[in-house]
């Protein structure tokens, strides 16, 4: 369980300065990830929060792609 609030603070910590540096879309990304991980941890008790949490893996995912995708160029 440390673990998993280990990277869930460096995810969002990574999330605000990224956008202090302004990469806005890396920051949407990693605040997606730290709170899809916030909510698969809620989910524990709340069953049904769990397709919210793989939606913010979805959302994720999305942006990794994209800014790959991006820098592939």
């Amino acid at each position: 369980m440390i673990s998993r609030m280990f990277v869930i603070i460096l995810a969002l910590g990574a999330a605000a300065y990224r956008f202090s540096t302004g990469a806005i879309l890396e920051s949407v990304g990693l605040l997606a990830l730290g709170t899809g991980l916030l909510v698969l941890r809620a989910a524990d008790r709340r069953p049904h929060l769990r397709r919210y949490a793989y939606l913010s893996f979805l959302v994720t995912a999305a942006v990794m792609v994209y800014v790959m995708s991006r820098n592939w160029r």
